[in-house]
């Protein structure tokens, strides 16, 4: 007889670190890893908080169908941990919830709390400064931006439900009472009204509470007088190129007015709704965000400088009382205001989202803001202004809910100004004074790549070419996930004390002319052209992204050949050397030896020339243009965030097998030795010698991509995805096709 239904049925362990740990599991697209055991955890608590009832269980389509929404990824992760003890449930629903979507957990009164703090910093809903505070304020409100993830976390709780003991078709049937009787929407800080407009996929957001907290009505701020600041000279007429592709003619003037920072938060800070098109459709929706940088701000607001330097403790204290002065930013954000019908992630914004620009006269202008904004569940698909500049002020009032006095921010907007002059504003304001690296500022807007007006400057896109090459190169070298670490030659030396077999010159030069060169009229590169010829799509990855591509590129032919039975391979593995002797390391004998074109010029500048082809051919079908990892910059080091990258391509199967498929072709199909692996003493190694000596020189390159590519082209080898399936064969007769080959 089945038992009857009780939360005390979810009773997970809490006092393990685990509890923390599959937070970071999440977000890292680890859990693949630690299913297959190929990493150490408790397994009760990774299946218990996965929703399993061993490890060996099919996981739950929710788990994968989140990975689509990676703003809230951390915070979904946050709920499954919180509902897999019940103890846990009545204390967020009960205790720590002060409504509109926040709590503060109280760590004084319960020494046992010290993981559910940390939970709440891993998964971003509290900031990383209150990681060792005995009170913990939270915010859930990004979760609930999303309605689909709230059809996700609907199917969450009904697993949930499930292991209370109710049958699926109950919990489904009855889900709205059921989630009142065990608090489900108290523990997210929701009214029962809100939490039934979310999982039935609608967003909704808590920014409305702080506007009416703070006295930001419609009726004092839903019309705006802006000033027209008019800038147009007579010779602008005559640039060149307007309307073409993202460069549409802009305005004649701009505005300037100032507005409450959280009503620009609200109006700006707005995430998709229903939709399923993931970032890498927004020019600039992978703009990197510093947490760090923000909370400077948010202090520095508070308490002016240096109060902003100073620690909690220092704060608390008189000695340091006289050094809080105004917090003011007086620099202006610069902001697009989008027109009618503008299209952000293939939605066009709705036409009651939209802010009606009223001319009053020559000079002054009003703004109207749509009344909607207003309203709870106002959550558009496509947000009425983006910030082109000051992302960080106005990610700095994120956690402010009570501002006890005004701040506005004074704002220059201009009107519908398409992609290319928004490219062009962030360079004139952020690389032509040297503000920020110029190489960061090319992973920060990527579109500026591939702006024909940056060609002819010093720190345009060929100088980002250059650097970008020259920084994978040290990616490479320095990472240790990386079959490279360690095994390039940085600076130049010779025999013993090289540091590789291949130097870095090489590696640069290979770059540039493959992943990182622009789009020359056949094929472009990965990280440097358009996809499509004048259509500005480009991939958004930055140099950590890219670096861990490569990487993962490079895995997959070591394992290729560590796993290959072919006769060049079984030769090299007879002689290994000295130094591979005397440096054990995952990287087998055949792909490490000197007598392999793997470690030569020779063989890396075609590898690199195939590897990106293929990807650039088949970036659609593989959704590189999809690919995103969001990674806090300041809790994670270079190598960190490259390694747990190169995890998340692994874990990608149609790009991991991609790469693999490609890389067996060519291990088991081509004669990777050099010329000198064979005695010219002996007649048929002599015939073998010369064979292998038409890939020497500059000629040498271009005969063995070809020579690859018609291996490629006669594979029988396929790459399936979710919604396709692709004969790699085709893929590499559309590269010769384009090299005219």
């Amino acid at each position: 007889m089945p038992k009857e239904p009780s939360i005390t049925n979810l009773n997970a362990s809490l006092t393990k670190y685990d509890t923390v740990k599959v937070i970071p599991i999440v977000l890292n697209n680890e859990i693949s890893a630690y299913l297959n055991r190929e990493k150490p955890i408790d397994p009760p608590t990774l299946y218990h908080f996965l929703g399993m009832n061993s490890l060996d269980d099919q996981l739950p389509s929710f788990w994968k169908e989140i990975y689509n929404y990676p703003d809230q990824l951390g915070l979904f992760a946050l709920v499954a941990s919180i509902t897999t003890h019940a103890n846990t449930i009545e204390l967020f629903a009960d205790k720590s919830s002060l409504g509109n979507m926040s709590g503060l957990l109280d760590i004084d009164k319960d020494k046992q709390l010290t993981n559910l703090r940390g939970m709440l910093v891993e998964s971003g809903a509290a900031d990383k400064v209150f990681r060792r505070k005995s009170q913990v304020p939270y915010d859930l409100s990004l979760l609930f931006t999303s309605g689909e993830v709230g059809k996700l976390t609907k199917q969450l709780f009904i697993n949930r439900l499930e292991r209370i003991g109710h049958s699926k078709e109950e919990a489904d049937d009855n889900f709205l009472d059921l989630s009142e009787r065990y608090k489900f929407n108290k523990l997210l800080s929701l009214s029962m009204a809100q939490y039934e407009q979310w999982v039935n996929g609608t967003g909704i957001s808590n920014s409305l509470y702080e506007l009416e907290k703070n006295g930001i009505t419609f009726e004092k701020y839903g019309r705006i007088k802006a000033l027209k600041v008019k800038q147009w000279l007579d010779s602008w007429e005559h640039v060149p190129n307007f309307n073409t592709k993202n460069r549409k003619k802009p305005g004649k003037y701009f505005f300037q007015f100032n507005i409450p920072a959280l009503l620009l938060k609200r109006i700006y800070s707005v995430h998709s709704r229903n939709s399923s098109v993931a970032r890498n459709d927004e020019q600039f929706s992978q703009r990197k965000h510093s947490e760090d940088r923000s909370n400077e701000i948010r202090e520095y607001v508070t308490g002016g400088f240096p109060w902003s330097t100073i620690t909690s403790q220092q704060k608390d204290t008189e000695t340091y009382r006289n050094l809080q002065m105004p917090g003011w930013l007086p620099t202006s954000i610069i902001a697009n205001i989008l027109g009618a019908e503008s299209v952000r992630r293939q939605n066009v914004i709705e036409a009651d989202s939209t802010i009606q620009i009223i001319d009053i006269d020559e000079n002054f202008a009003e703004l109207v803001l749509p009344k909607r904004i207003w309203s709870e569940n106002w959550t558009p698909i496509v947000s009425p202004i983006e910030i082109i500049d000051g992302q960080h002020r106005i990610k700095a009032f994120d956690h402010v809910l009570d501002l006890q006095g005004d701040f506005e921010f004074p704002v220059v907007a201009f009107y519908d100004l398409d992609f290319t002059w928004q490219a062009y504003l962030f360079y004139t304001i952020n690389i032509k004074p040297k503000r920020i690296n110029t190489s960061l500022a090319y992973d920060l807007m990527p579109l500026l790549r591939i702006q024909d007006w940056l060609e002819q400057d010093l720190n345009g896109p060929d100088v980002y070419k250059k650097v970008r090459a020259q920084e994978l190169t040290e990616l490479l070298w320095k990472s240790p996930v990386s079959p490279w670490f360690n095994r390039i030659n940085m600076l130049g030396n010779t025999g013993d004390n090289s540091g590789g077999p291949v130097s870095q010159n090489a590696f640069i030069n290979s770059l540039t002319t493959s992943f990182v060169k622009k789009w020359d009229g056949k094929l472009g590169g990965l990280f440097g052209g358009e996809m499509n010829a004048g259509e500005q799509d480009i991939i958004q990855w930055d140099k950590e992204t890219q670096a861990a591509y490569l990487i993962t590129i490079w895995k997959s032919i070591n394992s290729a050949v560590g796993k290959s039975n072919a006769e060049w391979v079984t030769d090299l593995k007879k002689r290994p050397t000295e130094s591979q002797l005397a440096n054990p390391s995952d990287l087998s004998f055949a792909f490490t030896h000197p007598l392999s074109f793997f470690t030569t010029d020779q063989g890396i500048r075609p590898i690199l020339f195939l590897f990106n082809d293929l990807s650039f051919v088949a970036y659609d079908f593989l959704k590189l243009n999809k690919f995103y990892v969001s990674i806090d910059t300041e809790k994670f080091t270079t190598d960190e965030a490259i390694e747990k990258i190169v995890n998340s391509f692994r874990s990608e199967k149609v790009i991991h097998d991609f790469l693999n498929a490609l890389s067996e072709e060519i291990v088991e199909k081509f004669d990777w030795r050099t010329p000198s692996a064979f005695d010219s003493q002996i007649p048929e190694e002599d015939r073998k010698r010369q064979n292998q000596n038409q890939f020497r020189g500059s000629g040498g390159y271009r005969e063995m991509r070809m020579q690859l590519l018609r291996i490629l082209s006669q594979s029988t080898k396929q790459i399936h995805s979710n919604e396709d399936v692709r004969q790699l064969s085709e893929i590499a007769m559309n590269v010769q096709s384009k090299l005219g080959l």
